[in-house]
């Protein structure tokens, strides 16, 4: 079998591709600070989580596409709708008529929902911002550069079966490339438009571009090695594998819906019920969240598709040793961070003159702590789903439920405000979600939560043992 093989170059790209995510959000900081007022702010934040929201649509099909496709470059001649067919053949080498057919469903897929969510975003979501800004007098500008981001958001979902092709093929570094210049793209532009006085409209305008320039160098990235040759060369298979696929991609794509509705899609549903110059904090501080998240999470999914390949060859003891390192790199990248925050969070947005500050320090401690349990638990659930699984989507959903009856009842009923709409997250998934999956990882790998993080203590400092 063609094993992916994933080096230390591939997870250090990963991290400057981070860094660019980062540094793009942190430098572009005071030009929308000083040109963005703060109400223009919030709707802005309500702009981006929306737009996370659609991404995450496209991340959870990535997910169960790249999955595949790393099955069929590793030789596998059979995908089933659950779980790993451990009877089946394996090639000596990657399987391009199944190659050609995954990436023939994908390439539809992902046609058939961008034009869908052409509809909901500017159709449904205009609506929403239109009410949003109904007090603000530049609300025109902002109605159209929600439709200017929205297209943008919709193209680059699409472009996402580019990164499909290249996790699949073990093609981290390109990967992480084609990322790193998206985001020095989009940094550059925003500067630039933000500078020039086009405001929020500039920032969408900026996403638009840096869209085209992603797919222009993800098509290139995608095929290179003779990949498109190739494949014009190979006959598509008869099959249709979208059944296949579907079965568990529609369980994972209403499961990590409902996760983000949960947690940080909460932010607009909130914002129904919260003044705007709140919305802006709350937002600024939930991105914040998302960044200490998905940098304490690198490692995991840098070896995510090679995790995928362990299942099927049964090296459980290399799933076991990657995730433990995981587990440890998180929760201290994780607790640094937030620590830094909040002792010198509000000195660096006053050393940047920013106009809008984090959340008091209470509320912010507690959306920490609840977003700690929640990135734990979506560690846990990365490793369930990679052996195409989901057992999770019901849980997922009576979850959602749950917070969206307790956030309206914590902020009015009760009045407490913005810790009312943290606690609403917290408290419901602490009863369940939060522990129920971290614990199934466990009883999988015979170890406990503590064993895990002292084992992959030991691994990080070049002391590994057996368990």
């Amino acid at each position: 079998m063609s094993k992916i093989v994933i080096t230390r170059k591939d997870v250090v790209w990963g991290y400057v591709a981070q860094g660019c995510n980062i540094g793009a959000n942190i430098f572009i900081l005071p030009a929308i600070f000083r040109y963005l007022p703060s109400n223009t702010l919030g709707i802005w934040y309500i702009f981006v989580n929306l737009g996370m929201f659609a991404t995450l649509i496209g991340l959870v099909f990535q997910t169960s596409f790249s999955r595949n496709i790393s099955y069929a470059f590793g030789g596998a001649t059979s995908l089933i709708k659950e779980g790993i067919d451990s009877d089946a053949d394996v090639l000596g080498e990657s399987n391009f008529p199944l190659i050609k057919s995954l990436i023939h469903a994908m390439r539809r897929f992902y046609g058939y929902v961008s034009a869908v969510m052409i509809v909901f975003l500017i159709l449904i979501g205009s609506l929403y911002i239109r009410h949003l800004s109904r007090d603000l007098h530049d609300q025109d500008v902002i109605i159209t550069s929600w439709i200017l981001y929205s297209l943008s958001v919709v193209a680059s979902f699409y472009c996402l079966y580019f990164s499909c092709i290249l996790q699949g093929r073990g093609y981290i570094k390109e990967y992480n490339q084609l990322v790193i210049i998206n985001r020095l793209v989009y940094m550059v532009l925003v500067f630039g438009l933000l500078y020039s006085g086009y405001g929020i409209l500039g920032i969408a305008i900026a996403n638009c571009i840096s869209t085209i320039i992603n797919f222009i160098v993800g098509d290139i990235l995608a095929y290179k090695d003779g990949l498109r040759q190739t494949l014009k060369q190979t006959k598509i298979q008869a099959k249709d594998l979208m059944g296949i696929i579907w079965q568990n991609t529609y369980k994972l794509g209403l499961a990590n819906m409902a996760l983000f509705f949960s947690t940080r899609g909460s932010l607009f549903y909130a914002s129904l019920f919260l003044p705007l110059a709140t919305v802006a904090k709350y937002g600024l501080s939930i991105q914040v969240v998302n960044v200490f998240g998905s940098v304490s999470l690198l490692y995991y999914y840098s070896y995510s598709t090679y995790i995928s390949q362990s299942w099927v060859t049964k090296e459980l003891d290399v799933i076991r040793r990657i995730y433990s390192k995981s587990l440890v790199l998180f929760l201290f990248i994780y607790i640094v961070g937030c620590i830094s925050i909040l002792l010198f969070g509000d000195w660096a947005l006053d050393f940047i003159g920013s106009g809008t500050t984090f959340l008091p320090t209470l509320p912010l401690a507690l959306l920490f702590v609840v977003y700690l349990l929640d990135s734990n638990q979506t560690l846990a659930l990365n490793l369930i789903s990679s052996e195409n699984k989901v057992p999770y989507l019901a849980s997922s959903l009576w979850s959602a439920l749950g917070i969206f009856i307790l956030i309206p009842v914590f902020i009015r009923y009760f009045d407490w405000g913005i810790v009312g709409a943290i606690l609403a997250v917290g408290v419901v998934q602490l009863c369940y979600q939060n522990w129920k999956w971290v614990l199934t990882v466990s009883e999988g790998f015979g170890m406990s939560y503590v064993q895990q993080i002292k084992y992959g203590v030991s691994n990080w400092l070049g002391k590994e043992r057996s368990w």
